[in-house]
């Protein structure tokens, strides 16, 4: 298969593996309220998510670049994310729920590693169009779900809406099945001369090479805040809307799809422009713009101004995913490119796990738009550590590399 071929099956795929974190948004208020679920649960639930979901992005990331299971992972990925959900709508509470919905962290991001690992070897001359691509197929599918959801729920209750949308996940793993070749990017970068090493010696490349690399840690601290940010607005704005101003289940999904695809054309021109321009100018404007849009989502959640807040919030801010892949891949050792994407959805994970469950608790304390608040200081709270890493990577390349002539800083 040639490789545009190849970005057009991992496109799709990814478009239907981001399909119920769009669904869920319209749906989860009506969902709590039918088994009396409180806001810190809601928070608990995606925290667990995102605990399964860590341990499944550094075990893949491993797999992918020591065994090049890459094929099975991604297949395995819909499947198991159809059935999964699909148990949840038979679920009669809160016990029997929340070890399912954990468990869809599993399988949901096993797809990362194994796809986003062999795109960086294959376009390694454009990383970051690749990138914006294979992101801009989850950002349609991000935002055709909840829209989806939302008229949906005018005609069915929340369990037949899960159920009905377990069919285009089942049949893209089948197209997966019988299209997609078998893939193994780990196993390539050892064939070109890397030593086949152990799992023990594996670890310690991933410290060596990635864990005491600043700029890779600036890369995966940004991309935490970012998929917190995305996961917070699809989580909370729901109960925002429909608790404390009584929106519809159809104006949700319409709100959350203009988050979601304001940031479709511009992921892939930002994946564009990065690999062009300093790839750090796009992710700072993207991290100051975006910490300033939340901040106001609670004052003006009212009118139709949330729509271009969110908008904005999608365009400058959610974007920036293809770039913070193809940053840190390219600070990072071709060999370990799964790994990389590994570690990054790791990170993206734990920030998930710990802000879902102190939005959660704020939430229930304070009302739904107070997470916002506390979701954008953080953000901007980011921006000083973040200078601060990539300065320090900076410095270490210039210590080590003085005949190359004088460095750049970061900005």
């Amino acid at each position: 298969m040639k490789r545009g071929g190849l970005l057009a099956l991992l496109t799709t795929g990814h478009a239907f593996e981001h399909w119920y974190l769009g669904l869920m948004g319209p749906l989860m208020p009506f969902l709590a309220q039918d088994l009396g679920f409180s806001l810190t649960q809601v928070g608990v639930l995606v925290t667990g998510r995102a605990v399964f979901g860590a341990f499944s992005s550094a075990g893949s990331g491993w797999a992918t670049d020591r065994l090049g299971s890459g094929r099975a992972m991604l297949i395995f990925c819909l499947a198991g994310i159809a059935l999964l959900y699909g148990g949840i709508a038979f679920a009669p509470g809160f016990a029997v729920l929340a070890p399912i919905y954990w468990a869809s962290g599993l399988a949901g991001q096993t797809w990362h590693p194994p796809s986003m690992g062999l795109l960086g070897e294959i376009f390694r001359d454009r990383k970051g169009f690749a990138f914006g691509i294979h992101g801009t197929g989850a950002s349609l599918g991000q935002s055709i779900a909840p829209v989806v959801a939302g008229y949906l729920l005018l005609v069915m209750n929340w369990r037949q809406v899960i159920l009905w949308n377990m069919l285009p996940l089942l049949a893209v793993s089948v197209m997966l099945a019988l299209w997609l070749p078998s893939i193994q990017p780990g196993a390539q970068a050892i064939e070109k001369g890397a030593p086949d090493t152990s799992a023990l010696d594996w670890l310690r490349q991933v410290r060596d090479s990635l864990l005491r690399n600043p700029e890779l840690l600036a890369v995966c601290f940004t991309s935490g805040v970012r998929t917190l940010t995305q996961n917070i607005v699809i989580t909370f704005l729901p109960f925002f809307l429909v608790r404390e101003l009584g929106a519809s289940a159809g104006w949700v999904g319409i709100a959350l799809g203009v988050f979601t695809s304001a940031s479709i054309l511009p992921e892939t021109l930002m994946g564009y422009l990065s690999d062009r321009i300093p790839r750090q100018r796009i992710l700072f404007t993207g991290i100051i713009v975006g910490g300033l849009i939340l901040l106001f989502i609670p004052a003006w959640g009212g009118s139709a101004v949330l729509l271009l807040l969110l908008a904005v919030l999608g365009a400058f801010f959610i974007s920036t995913r293809s770039v913070v892949f193809a940053l840190g891949i390219e600070v990072s050792p071709r060999s370990l490119g799964g790994s990389v994407v590994g570690l990054i959805f790791t990170t993206n994970q734990v920030f998930v796990g710990a802000g879902s469950l102190s939005c959660g608790v704020l939430a229930d304390a304070l009302g739904p738009g107070a997470v916002f608040w506390f979701t954008g200081g953080l953000v901007l709270l980011s921006y000083p550590l973040l200078l601060l890493l990539m300065r320090s990577a900076a410095a270490q390349r210039a210590a080590a590399a003085p005949e190359a002539g004088p460095v750049t800083p970061a900005p």
